[in-house]
């Protein structure tokens, strides 16, 4: 079992491998901002810290629609396109697609429509990461981040109808909490889930945060049940803060705890 932590900064990747962590994954919206300069020097840091950078979270900013008023295919496949070639070069395998914003869909709008934009929305950025055998990843969101694509059933529906081999899913437990899935059995879509996130909240969904001690052995349960279904991928702790060295050893030895055989 591969553990790993979303960073905000590169200022974090020493810490994080310091902490024990296999890998980092930054978000996708940071990569693309990054002038040629600064890419560089991303890459270079990440050379110094000898820790592999594996997964993209944040996908993108709210000006590329996933699905809603203002999607526009070629603003996807011009930013997928930047973000594939960068995270290419950082050696990533999984790219996260969650995005609340660019998915939040107004009153009244097509359900229908939705869909068929989300779907187009897949394909193409599939597409332009195929190229560098990335895997996009799906990922259900709570109600408190958005209205569309909030349940595992909804999002398995979408992977299983566009039926394409770099198209998988990415299950969250901390979205999955909302919609009381987080207990939910996963055997069944072992086949199409293809990354994992966990994390508590610092009081806020905006803030996610370290595992709480309290709820150790409800994480730890989850986690092994998640491998014993067949899952076979990479666990990343999912945090909208910097790295503490104290609270990030702490969710790491509870996740290691889960004792996945």
């Amino acid at each position: 079992m591969q553990i790993g932590c979303t960073l905000l900064s590169p200022q974090d990747l020493d810490a994080a491998k310091e902490t024990g962590f296999d890998y980092a994954e930054f978000m996708g919206k940071y990569l693309v901002s990054l002038s040629s300069s600064e890419y560089l020097e991303l890459q270079r840091a990440v050379k110094r810290s000898r820790l592999q950078v594996a997964g993209i979270n944040g996908y993108c900013p709210e000006t590329v629609k996933i699905a809603g008023p203002g999607f526009e295919p070629e603003i996807i496949r011009k930013y997928a396109c930047q973000c594939a070639q960068k995270a290419g070069g950082l050696g990533i395998r999984f790219a996260g697609i969650g995005s609340p914003r660019s998915r939040n869909l107004p009153k009244g709008y097509s359900r229908l429509t939705a869909v068929h934009q989300l779907k187009e929305f897949l394909k193409i950025t599939a597409e332009e990461f195929e190229k560098y055998d990335i895997i996009v990843c799906l990922e259900p969101l709570a109600p408190c981040y958005c209205n569309f694509i909030n349940s595992i059933p909804e999002a398995v529906s979408i992977v299983e109808e566009l039926n394409l081999s770099n198209v998988g899913l990415v299950v969250d437990f901390y979205n999955m909490e909302y919609v009381n899935e987080a207990d939910l059995n996963l055997k069944k879509y072992r086949s199409i889930i293809k990354h994992a996130h966990i994390s508590d909240d610092d009081g806020t969904p905006s803030q996610r945060s370290y595992l709480k001690p309290e709820k150790e052995e409800i994480h730890r349960n989850r986690i092994r049940r998640l491998y014993e279904n067949g899952y076979q991928g990479a666990i990343s702790l999912e945090i909208d803060c910097r790295i503490d060295a104290v609270r990030s050893a702490r969710s790491l030895e509870i996740m290691k705890s889960a004792k996945v055989r």
